[in-house]
């Protein structure tokens, strides 16, 4: 009979354990959201615009640029992006 007992001890500890273990990945899965909320909020409150999520590297240097501030140049059907007009000037210099 206490071998029986045990068993059942046991069986409760661990599903205890479970439960706290889920309420635990449940809080942090509701802070990550708050906290993503906060950072959009203290964007819109300075006025800074939300960080372009694609970056690109250029094709001279080999430097990290957001699309948005690259210097695009197209020939013959292809285009090439680069991180400054000097890079792109000393590229087609080549």
């Amino acid at each position: 009979m206490s071998f029986i007992l045990r068993c059942v001890l046991i069986l409760l500890i661990f599903a205890f354990i479970v439960y706290v273990m889920k309420a635990i990945a449940r809080l942090s899965h509701h802070l990550r959201g708050t906290i993503k909320d906060v950072k959009e909020i203290r964007e819109r409150a300075s006025g800074r615009s939300a960080a372009s999520a694609e970056m690109i590297r250029c094709a001279s240097c080999g430097a990290f640029v957001s699309s948005r501030d690259a210097v695009t140049i197209s020939s013959r059907g292809r285009s090439q992006m680069f991180c400054s007009r000097d890079c792109a000037q000393t590229h087609i210099a080549k």
